[in-house]
């Protein structure tokens, strides 16, 4: 199992994954994805999904989430 990952959306990168004791912390390169900066995922696939669903959103809707 690896220590860091990348994690592209829509052929960006997003964020590096880190390892973290039994989790991954996620760091994000776009701030589009800063809300995910510092959260602790369990695996790079769980950190995958959460950073889509921010892709997903509205960007106003990410406004309010500062």
């Amino acid at each position: 199992m690896f220590d860091n990952y990348i994690i592209e959306i829509d052929d960006k990168a997003a964020g590096i994954l880190i390892r973290a004791g039994s989790g991954f912390a996620f760091h994000a390169l776009e701030g589009r994805f800063a809300t995910l900066e510092g959260r602790t995922f369990p695996d790079a696939v769980a950190a995958e999904r959460a950073a889509r669903k921010i892709r997903r959103a509205p960007a106003a809707q990410l406004a309010r989430a500062w």
